[in-house]
């Protein structure tokens, strides 16, 4: 009782008494069901009652006591149903009738910046600004559209603006500093995010970007020392502890690296992402034993995760347990049979030991839980040509590719193929759209280019595609080896015994190809004795398959 009649109290004084006429108390009576509306609305909200049972109640509060919060309060409640339009319609009811209040379209530029309507958001964000041109959040927000949009002139001036109008934050600095960044202004933005955080020590969006300046800087020391602040602000991050992990990895201490990922590990038995990465370190360094351990101990947690099956069945592999390794698969397929890698990877080890027709009939069986798996085909494709069956290898490949006619692998296997069955220009057909959809792809762009030197056509395209693979890997025998040859068909002789002796520095096992390539460049250049050499080396390993 006593609650109810504070309650009430504080009602008629908000609402400026008791009033003396008939319609004044008429009115008042209004407001007082409005605002028991509005509690009672918090109150069922506040109890995790559905979304869609408080629309009635808002649609209440709006036709007896309007206001600019209830407009607000209507509209989130439409958007946790996914009544978007009607969220929309709501808010742009409230802004025409109160054209001074500015959350309301700040809302609206929030609503239309997460769904890509750009032009909308800062039309609206721009609204709100003016109705409340010192609210630093406003300033964030349109600074983010214009960064989105690439629209760096009109942030750079919009962020002047909000240094003059409204009191330097972290925020500012913050929004400073990825503007410089987008531009490739690194130095600036170090020092804007260095401000950001004499504003706000702990913030870790600064810092965030301050490692990642550091790691484009090849600045290793001062990102691996701000991703150590990090992971003290956040300890249970997997992804600081990753990045702060990989640098560890590519500074060759592997010990730190060890120890930060099994400290979260520790924590998270079953992340599959950290098994991964405990485990190729300890396989690096030796230590096999170790690693199955860590993957036996993550499976208690997640028995049915198939890529811990597949770390597991890996590592038992390198460890020359192949008969365990197929076993564990097939135990597991029994029990789950749904992931095609497993089925690829049981029907591998099944060809590896000679046994050909339980490697069709696994992915047969694959194929029963997962009929339109385009892994499963295209594997089915390299088994058939392994076998010497063309043309079934040719109608799963095309059928794989037809699957998921947007994989530049799947696309540049029918294309190799195709190619290697003497179609080549259908194949290259297969090979330019597969480099289309993964531009720069080092193996797409390798195999093109040497199709072109080795027929003797496009020489010239040739070579330069195969130079552009070797900027991804300069140290490849096998790119060495094409822009040799290219070399070679070109008249260029002596380029091309330089490069080709470059490729049989990094070679690491004898290739009957590029032996016979330089047989060839010798043979050319009068050197007979050596021509001779290569040409035995070439056809010794005549069985070798790359």
């Amino acid at each position: 009782m006593r609650k109810t009649f504070c309650l009430l109290t504080i009602l008629f004084l908000t609402l400026g008494g008791i009033p003396s006429s008939a319609l004044g108390q008429e009115k008042s009576q209004e407001k007082i069901k409005a605002y028991t509306l509005a509690i009672e609305a918090q109150m069922l909200r506040m109890k995790g009652v559905s979304p869609s049972k408080l629309l009635p109640l808002y649609q209440q509060i709006i036709r007896t006591l309007p206001g600019p919060e209830a407009y607000i309060d209507y509209a989130h409640t439409l958007l946790q149903t996914g009544e978007l339009n009607q969220t929309i319609q709501i808010l742009t009811e409230g802004d025409r009738r109160f054209p001074q209040n500015p959350r309301i379209p700040l809302l609206l530029g929030e609503i239309y910046m997460n769904t890509g309507r750009q032009e909308k958001a800062i039309a609206y964000l721009k609204e709100a600004l003016q109705r409340d041109p010192h609210n630093p959040r406003l300033y964030e927000r349109l600074a983010e559209v214009y960064l989105s949009t690439k629209n760096y002139e009109a942030a750079s001036k919009l962020l002047e603006k909000w240094e003059k109008k409204a009191p330097p934050s972290a925020q500012l600095y913050n929004a400073w500093g990825k503007c410089y960044a987008a531009i490739g202004l690194y130095k600036q933005a170090l020092e804007k995010f260095k401000k950001a955080l004499e504003f706000d020590p702990e913030n870790q969006e600064a810092l965030r970007y301050r490692a990642a300046i550091y790691q484009i800087l090849k600045k290793k020391k001062e990102a691996i020392e701000t991703y150590k602040k990090l992971l003290e602000l956040n300890p249970l991050s997997p992804e600081i502890t990753d990045r702060l992990g990989r640098l560890y990895l590519q500074e060759g201490k592997k010990e730190e690296a060890l120890k930060l990922y099994q400290g979260l590990l520790r924590i998270n038995p079953g992340h599959t992402q950290l098994v991964d990465r405990v485990v190729s370190i300890l396989i690096d360094m030796g230590k096999k034993e170790e690693a199955l351990k860590v993957i036996d101990q993550a499976l208690k947690v997640k028995p049915r995760d198939s890529n811990l099956i597949l770390f597991k069945g890996a590592i038992l592999e390198e460890l020359g347990k192949k008969e365990e390794a197929l076993q564990l698969y097939l135990d597991y397929l029994a029990r789950n049979p749904g992931n095609p890698l497993l089925y690829i990877e049981t029907a591998r080890l099944y060809w590896r030991a000679g046994k050909r027709d339980k490697a069709f009939q696994i992915l047969r069986r694959g194929l029963v839980h997962s009929p339109q798996s385009p892994e499963i085909y295209h594997a089915l494709s390299v088994l058939y040509g392994e076998g010497g069956d063309k043309g079934k290898a040719l109608v799963n490949a095309a059928y794989a590719a037809i699957l998921k006619p947007k994989d530049p692998q799947l696309l540049f296997s029918l294309g190799a193929l195709l190619e290697r069955q003497g179609q080549w220009k259908k194949g290259e057909k297969f090979l330019k759209k597969a480099l289309q959809l993964s531009p720069g792809n080092p193996s797409i762009l390798n195999y093109l280019g040497y199709m072109y030197i080795d027929r003797g056509i496009k020489l010239k395209e040739g070579v330069a595609l195969v130079k552009e693979a070797l900027k991804k890997q300069p140290k490849n025998p096998y790119y060495l080896d094409s822009l040799a040859w290219g070399l070679f068909k070109m008249g260029r002789v002596k380029e091309a015994l330089r490069i080709q002796k470059r490729s049989l520095k990094y070679l690491k096992r004898p290739n009957p190809i590029i032996f016979g390539h330089m047989a060839a460049i010798y043979k050319t250049l009068g050197n007979k004795t050596r021509a001779r050499e290569y040409f035995k080396k070439a056809l010794a390993h005549m069985d070798y398959k790359e």
